[in-house]
């Protein structure tokens, strides 16, 4: 595999084949040459020039600059041009001073390091040793890294720990990394060197930063990746301090010390499946079983043979068990829904007819799938993975029709609270005497919402997917002793009108003020009609200010106000066109309609099934599956 490379292998290996005492460093080194033969970097014309334009002010890029610079390119080079990058296998270019240097390099610090023999050879060689994470290039990184980092390891104050060492890294990093997604456009994962000059990066980037930084310092770092979430369409990466061969503390670098990272718990993701970098193969996993057994053509998340299976620490989990007919041997997928469509998370092999899949994250929906030419095909009915325990097939039933309600194609995420908070900054309630509000008294006005990365909320699996659009009115609590007879929310110019429901209250009544809708919008009812999913979104204008309120007819005395902001892009949107499907066996429709209001009326459809919502024109692709029960979607 090496071709006119082998040589420089050979010459790496022999290096430390003469002295007895670098047995262990020749075990070494041929771990990492038996298992180097994925890994690679890209290469191409066009990858030259973009870096050519890239590295100068990579620090400084917004996502506009680097997608220019991108798009010159393509219209420099031509869009076919563009995807001709090849890869590189490091096999076939990295020469023996590299690969030596890496491997003294890092078995310096896996010794020298004051918890060595708490780090078996095992951790040493799958996470110290590796020279780089991904597909970026590789690099002679650990000197300046151990130079860099070297004042934590000899501050007395961290002492023998890892976890203080790897805490201090991070705690430096945060003084000068952001979480961005600016260089995003970059056709690969970017090397250290690329990120210690950005000083940004997304998730790749920080998981990258941690392994790097903690890796030079003789402390075994892993990479946990979910290949896809189960409940939304995402992935994610992160750092693993590896303290021993069962225990391990998350943590993620320039962000989040190992052992505070409680969102990955309390979000609003459901984890179907999280997986362990490692650099050599991992016999159990799926990805090997398949390969020794001759199958190459595998899903995209399923193909690595180098991953660990560390779901149970992160999310309940329980097997499937499964009756599919087929010849011992033939592979069976589970898939979760992404982006319309099925992807496979987890593989297991037929045996007696029979499949079972371990360690699968709880309170979510699968799809067994098999896998041919590139396709997948229907292996069986649904199957729900409850929160509370067992399993459960989902299978359609024609002969049990139902009318669906359906209000949204997504379920309403608890950290869009903070979003849709966001839309209402600066607004303010007012309250006057006239039906203009010529001198208005300031009652409220909308604070900046507070930043987070991620909310953190209860770590329950059966409340997520289900804190529901009301769940982000908001009160304000008056203290006034006048009474006026108009109140308004007023957006100024230059600020966008975004409102879903307003409500004003009196002492001594407890339900809303009535009165009569007043503004300067259209149907400015719309925001007492007592219906939060019919709300009202208008066109930034920057000649005037917008407001809609009441007039009680009477001077009242006002105690409470309630408001709830715009519904996100997910509700039913009055004049979009939509089609629901319903599964057996694939996705079959049961009709097209064009919505007339906040809410769609399905009748007669196959009951106790699978749905999906589809939108024909929305700019939100955001779409997930859902059950019906006691007159509700039900989100997986």
């Amino acid at each position: 595999m090496a071709g006119a490379n082998r040589p420089e292998l050979e010459k790496a290996i022999l290096h430390f084949s003469t002295n007895p005492a670098d047995s262990l460093k020749k075990q070494a080194i041929l771990f990492l040459i038996s298992n180097m033969e994925e890994l690679y970097q890209y290469e191409g014309e066009w990858l030259q020039r973009f870096d050519t334009l890239f590295y100068p002010q990579i620090g400084d890029y917004s996502n506009a600059q680097t997608d220019s610079v991108r798009k010159s390119l393509e219209r420099l080079i031509g869009p076919l041009q563009m995807k001709k990058l090849s890869r590189k296998g490091d096999l076939k270019h990295l020469a023996s001073e590299f690969l030596i240097k890496n491997t003294e390099a890092a078995f310096a610090a896996w010794q020298n390091a004051p918890w060595k023999n708490q780090v078996s050879f095992d951790a040493f060689c799958n996470y110290i040793l590796p020279y780089k994470c991904y597909s970026e290039y590789a690099e002679d990184w650990r000197s300046g890294l151990r130079a860099r980092y070297r004042h934590i390891l000899d501050d007395s104050t961290n002492g023998q720990s890892m976890v203080k060492v790897t805490c201090a890294l991070v705690n430096e990093q945060l003084t000068w990394f952001e979480f961005s997604r600016t260089l995003g456009e970059y056709p690969s994962a970017l090397s250290i060197g690329q990120i210690l000059l950005g000083k940004k990066g997304d998730c790749i980037e920080m998981a990258s930063l941690g392994a790097y930084s903690a890796r030079a310092l003789g402390i075994p770092v892993a990479i946990d990746y979910v290949p896809q979430y189960g409940n939304v369409n995402d992935t994610h990466k992160w750092d693993a301090l590896i303290l021993g061969d069962s225990e391990s503390l998350p943590f993620e670098g320039g962000e989040t010390e190992p052992g505070e990272m409680s969102y990955l718990r309390e979000g609003d993701h459901k984890f179907a499946k999280v997986y362990r970098r490692r650099l050599g193969w991992v016999e159990s996993s799926f990805a090997a079983k398949a390969r020794t057994s001759g199958i190459r053509n595998l899903p995209e998340f399923v193909s690595d043979p180098r991953v660990q299976d560390v779901t149970q620490s992160y999310t309940r989990v329980g097997d499937i068990r499964l009756n599919i007919k087929g010849r011992d041997g033939t592979p069976v997928y589970l898939c979760v829904f992404k982006l319309r469509e099925w992807v496979a998370i987890a593989g297991a092999m037929i045996r007696n007819d029979e499949v079972e899949f371990s360690n699968m994250g709880r309170g979510l929906v699968y799809m067994p799938m098999l896998y041919k030419n590139h396709r997948y095909l229907a292996a069986g009915s649904p199957v729900l993975l409850p929160a509370s325990g067992g399993q459960q097939l989902i299978t359609i039933d024609p002969e049990k029709t139902k009318d669906l309600i359906l209000y949204r194609k997504f379920p309403f995420k608890r950290r869009w609270k903070q979003f849709l908070e966001s839309t209402m900054e600066g607004a303010r309630f007012e309250a006057g005497r006239d039906s203009i509000i010529t001198n208005p008294v300031l009652l409220y006005q909308v604070p900046k919402a507070k930043t987070v990365y991620l909310p953190r909320v209860q770590n329950d699996l059966s409340l997520k997917d289900r804190a529901g659009y009301e769940s982000v009115w908001n009160q304000v609590d008056l203290q006034l002793s006048d009474s006026f007879r108009y109140a308004r929310i007023i957006f100024d110019k230059n600020l966008t009108f975004r409102l879903g429901e307003m409500e004003w209250y009196t002492p001594g009544q407890s339900g809303p003020l009535s009165g009569k809708p007043i503004g300067n919008i259209p149907r400015p009812e719309l925001a007492f009609d007592g219906f939060p999913g019919r709300t009202i979104k208008m066109k930034t204008d920057s000649t005037k200010a917008h407001w809609a309120g009441l007039d009680f007819g009477r001077p009242i005395v006002l105690e409470k106000i309630r408001y709830l902001p715009a519904t996100d892009a997910n509700a039913i949107r009055e004049g979009a066109s939509y089609e629901l499907f319903y599964w057996k066996d694939k996705w079959i429709s049961a009709g097209t309609q064009t919505a007339k209001d906040f809410a769609l009326e399905f009748k007669q459809i196959p009951g106790n099934g699978l749905y999906w919502l589809n939108c024909r024109g929305c700019n939100s692709k955001e779409e997930r599956i859902f059950t019906y029960e006691g007159g509700q979607q039900v989100w997986w």
